[in-house]
């Protein structure tokens, strides 16, 4: 990561900058290249097309073009590019390149590239692809608009509630749920969270690497950054602890938030148990805040002063909710109780299943996968249908239960290949 001080950037409440004014009439081109004369060449060859824009990169506006030079290691470019078609309709994305081998071109273009240009760059070539993109975009019956996809945060009433456990199933219930749409989870946890080891996965990248330096915050940063989970779900740790100096400023949240709610569809917060000013600014921006708790004392007297905090603190009580876990049946006069006591009623109970819960993180593999019939799951499902996704539909909940088998049976045959 670069090592120059740290810069904080100021957005422009999503108007779209840029030398030409930002004319509505023109649409974005967003350069992720990293050789200095190639993006000069493309710079020049957008500038001199009066419908195009180069994307200035302050501006939290979503490009409709992006044009990338292809990574070192060409599976990250790739998983970039599917990410980037995915999210928004009609966006394109353009590669380039001085490698020109087949089997490139061929990954390219599964992966959901418009056009490639080798490098040398013939700007004739640039201009007549950027003429038949500007056609396409104007022909659209459907008007691009800004991807704005919605925040769930999970905050712990105390530490070893289960928020991660709750984060990951929750995770990959939405993606499970929802075919098509994309799912990123974050890890705000900045002592010591686990995120990684929950699912199992290795991440040379993380939080850290964004919030260190805001002036380099975009989607080809981000793209190096992010850790796809076999699921196909998207995974971004925290790379903080207790045992390491420094923390993500609450300046560095809604940036890194708003560029990821650009990109996925649904974009799940876990932000621990402390109540610090980052976190807060997650909870300003969530659709959806769900604090975990349980029955046990200690427990409900900090859930209650959370709970406190957030309506003096002008948070909308109705994107709040109250979930319990390692609810046992026995315990249901005390649920009514402490309802009584924190003013809210439960959204949700979750059933104390230690094993079938224990075996998941040993293993890293969430509940909704391992073990995706269990009745502790299939409160994950119901979270999800209450969130607006998922359905009532028998037919449709066995085809969500089907989905998440095929990711295990992905994950599995996965690991067998490695083994092999």
């Amino acid at each position: 990561m670069s090592q120059q001080s740290w810069k904080p950037v100021r957005l422009n409440d999503g108007k779209s900058g840029g030398s030409k004014g930002g004319s509505s009439s023109q649409f974005l081109v967003d350069l992720v290249i990293y050789n200095p004369e190639v993006k000069k060449t493309f710079q020049e060859v957008v500038d001199a097309h009066p419908s195009l824009q180069v994307k200035d990169p302050n501006d939290p506006t979503v490009a409709r073009l992006v044009i990338l030079e292809l990574d070192e290691d060409p599976s990250e470019s790739f998983s970039f590019i599917e990410t980037v078609v995915q999210a928004v309709e009609g966006r394109e994305v353009f590669l380039t390149s001085p490698r020109t081998d087949s089997q490139v071109l061929l990954e390219a273009l599964r992966a959901g590239a418009k056009e490639f240009f080798p490098q040398p760059i013939q700007e004739s070539e640039v201009g007549v692809a950027l003429e038949k993109f500007v056609t396409r975009c104007q022909q659209a019956t459907k008007e691009h608009t800004k991807k704005v996809g919605n925040i769930l945060c999970l905050l712990g009433g105390k530490g070893g509630v289960g928020t991660t456990t709750v984060a990951v199933n929750l995770g990959l219930g939405l993606h499970g749920a929802s075919p098509g749409r994309s799912v990123v989870l974050v890890e705000l946890n900045q002592h010591g969270g686990d995120l990684a080891i929950f699912l199992d996965v290795q991440s040379n990248h993380s939080l850290r690497d964004l919030g260190s330096d805001l002036t380099r915050l975009d989607l080809a940063l981000l793209t190096r950054v992010l850790t796809k989970h076999s699921s196909g779900m998207h995974i971004l740790p925290s790379g903080y602890d207790d045992l390491s100096s420094g923390r993500i400023s609450p300046e560095s949240v809604e940036p890194i938030l708003k560029l990821l709610q650009s990109v996925f569809d649904h974009v799940v917060v876990d932000c621990g148990h402390v109540l610090d000013l980052p976190t807060k600014k997650v909870l300003e921006m969530a659709s959806t805040i769900i604090v975990m708790s349980t029955l046990i004392v200690p427990v409900i007297h900090r859930t209650k002063k959370i709970l406190d905090l957030l309506r003096n603190s002008g948070i909308d009580g109705k994107k709040v909710r109250v979930v319990f876990n390692r609810f046992s049946t026995q315990e249901q006069e005390v649920l009514r109780e402490t309802e009584e006591t924190l003013k809210i009623d439960s959204s949700f109970v979750i059933p104390n299943d230690y094993p079938t819960a224990s075996d998941s993180i040993n293993n890293g593999t969430p509940m909704v996968l391992s073990a995706p019939r269990m009745p502790i799951t299939k409160v994950f499902h119901d979270i999800v249908k209450d969130l607006g996704f998922g359905s009532d539909d028998p037919k449709e909940q066995a085809n969500w239960m089907g989905r998440l088998r095929g990711m295990m049976n992905g994950r599995a045959a996965s690991k067998t290949a490695q083994v092999s």
